[in-house]
């Protein structure tokens, strides 16, 4: 029995609601059963809410697959494609439209259109070409109907765009808003809008969405789907990232079959929550946030994380945890060892060739809280503000506000003149033209004065707000060791947001400074040109260390007492340290300046495992 296979398709999913469905399904079945043809059920030819006028049906649908099926010689020639009417396959541009038709005819497959009855085969076709004309004109009038569809729903969404302010363009807004009566404006939810600036509030001190959504469902706080689902980490991002906080709308337009935004935003569409600038704001932080992927335990566990660097190769220090173990010696005394977290070099760990050298991280974090509660790290940033890039900035920023005013008066005078030229009388083209472009020109300096002074205030507040980011940073170390339990968290996530909001990096030197060997080499020449014995030059290149020492049975690479291990800080703003601390306390540190110190400005190309 020849097989006939079935192609439904209708562009709006909310057509599935109404009779589309069930009257496509129907009438094929009834021509397959009148024509005695085995209607298919392996193909599943149903493109529900895909457009033929935008080719999504052929390049994302069904059709596009059965088209794939037929060049592929898995349906059969003499085979039916049952359809309700040509524009249900294609309401593209004619010639591309007719190029999808007559491929599925040259391939001995039978189309059908069931609400006229027409049969439009290859055989009959090259005999008789009226079906060729009458498909032709039913595809063209097809293309040109969506054509016209599109235009209109285009002009339509165009001018309810242009009357925002005076009614609103949809109903549709975020979940702590809704449509006033009248649909001219969008009014808060309160008890939503309570909800939305409390998850801004908690990612402004550092914690992060997973944090959010635990606490909002750990006091059963209802979502806004209806479903008992919680709150998801999506969601809370969802939230974060919206523009209508700041209430701005961005208009959109499915294109191509997918949702793209239509034309410019329009500002102050919805009741805003928080100012553009205090929007942005937040997201510069949370991008910081690197460690905030998930929280682990009861605590931030890496308050530098992403931060730290190793110093001889680039790549990340991250935390390795030493399960705690029992051991006999070789006494047969029980030693236990306790779980411990250090720092170590990922690519040393993996064996990458660099070096796998520990440094407890509770004693480095310890060493680094102490630089950021003492002076040292104000003076850093004090160092910065007489010499970084961030005055210059400013001062540069100044000069360019200065330049444009002095041309807005410039120009302002030239209109003058040209005024008082129309007012004598004095009008030909030529003064007219130089008028409308003084007044472009005009127009264009008042909107770069604006946009100056915005910046200008910018890098002001910034100033001000680094003085207020230090005071809070050290206010925050001295409640570390008050609190336990969800507050040191809280407490940890808003020290490890302070802190990227100062730190660049930190390279880490665990096994102290080390040489590359070329360095030594040279060295080792240098010496011998000055008549050093090899004697002597030996001894002396024995201090010179290009790689760290080794210890115990296993040969791991170790941080030692003597070989005075230490980091460097680098600010955003370009500032530097180098720390040194106390191999026995931690707490004590030397702080150097780089002038007196030059640390190694390359990572060495570290050789070992």
């Amino acid at each position: 029995m020849t097989k006939a296979y079935s192609y439904i398709r209708f562009s709006s999913t909310r057509q599935i609601r109404g009779d589309s469905l069930r009257r496509q399904t129907e009438i094929s079945e009834k021509y397959a059963s009148d024509h005695g043809l085995e209607l298919d059920q392996k193909f599943h030819l149903k493109d529900l809410g895909y457009s033929a006028f935008d080719r999504s049906n052929i390049e994302k649908g069904a059709l596009g697959g059965f088209l794939d099926a037929v060049k592929a010689g898995k349906i059969e020639p003499g085979s039916y494609l049952l359809v309700e009417s040509l524009d249900r396959l294609s309401r593209d541009q004619l010639i591309d439209a007719l190029t999808v038709f007559l491929d599925i005819i040259r391939r001995g497959i039978v189309i059908v259109t069931l609400t006229d009855g027409m049969v439009y085969e290859h055989k009959s076709m090259g005999e008789n070409y009226s079906p060729l004309l009458i498909s032709i004109t039913i595809m063209a009038r097809a293309h040109e109907e969506s054509l016209t569809k599109s235009k209109r729903v285009k002009a339509a969404w165009a001018n309810k765009i242009n009357h925002a302010d005076e009614k609103k363009l949809t109903a549709r807004c975020p979940a702590w808003l809704e449509l006033s009566p009248d649909r001219s404006t969008f009014k808060f939810i309160p008890e939503r809008a309570e909800v939305v600036k409390e998850i801004i509030k908690l990612s402004k001190t550092g914690l992060g969405q997973w944090v959010i959504s635990r606490r909002l469902n750990e006091r059963r706080e209802p979502n806004w789907s209806g479903k008992p689902v919680g709150w998801h980490v999506s969601y809370i991002a969802k939230i974060l990232n919206n523009p209508a906080l700041y209430g701005e709308f961005q208009p959109r337009m499915t294109v191509n079959g997918k949702l793209q935004p239509h034309g410019e935003p329009v500002a102050n569409y919805f009741p805003a929550l928080i100012t553009k600038d205090e929007f942005l704001a937040l997201q510069s932080v949370r991008k910081l946030r690197t460690f905030a992927t998930g929280r682990k335990g009861d605590h931030v566990p890496n308050l530098m994380s992403g931060l730290l660097k190793c110093a001889y190769c680039g790549s990340s220090m991250n935390l390795v945890h030493t399960r705690a173990e029992k051991k006999l010696d070789s006494n047969g005394a029980v030693i236990e060892h306790v779980s411990r977290k250090s720092l170590m070099c990922e690519k040393g760990r993996r064996g990458l060739g660099c070096f796998a050298v520990r440094w407890d991280y509770h004693e480095f974090e310890k060493s680094f809280l102490m630089f950021c509660s003492g002076l040292e790290l104000s003076k850093l940033l004090e160092d910065l503000d007489a010499s970084n890039a961030l005055h210059d900035m400013k001062q540069n920023l100044q000069d360019e506000l200065r330049l444009v005013e002095a041309k807005l008066e410039e120009n302002g005078k030239r209109l003058q003149n040209l005024v008082t030229s129309i007012e004598q009388g004095q009008a030909p083209k030529s003064i007219l033209d130089r008028m409308e472009g003084l007044e472009i020109e005009v127009q264009e300096l008042h909107e770069k004065r604006i946009e100056l002074r915005a910046q200008i205030n910018h890098q002001v507040q910034e100033e001000r707000s680094r003085v207020t980011e230090l005071k809070s940073l050290q206010s925050v170390l001295k409640q570390l060791s008050e609190k336990k339990g969800d507050e040191l968290f809280t407490l940890r996530a808003a020290l490890a947001d302070h802190i990227r909001r100062f730190i660049q990096d930190v390279r880490i030197y665990p096994a102290g400074q080390l040489l590359k060997q070329e360095d030594v080499d040279a060295m080792r020449s240098e010496l011998a040109k000055a008549g050093f014995s090899e004697t002597r030059i030996a001894i002396y290149v024995q201090t010179m260390r290009t790689t760290p020492e080794r210890v115990g049975r296993s040969g791991r690479y170790a941080s030692r007492r003597e070989i005075a291990r230490y980091f460097i800080i680098r600010t955003r703003g370009g500032g530097t340290r180098i720390v040194t601390p106390d191999f026995d306390d931690p707490a004590v540190l030397r702080v150097e300046s780089p002038m007196y110190f030059e640390p190694v400005d390359e990572p060495l190309p570290a050789t070992g495992t």
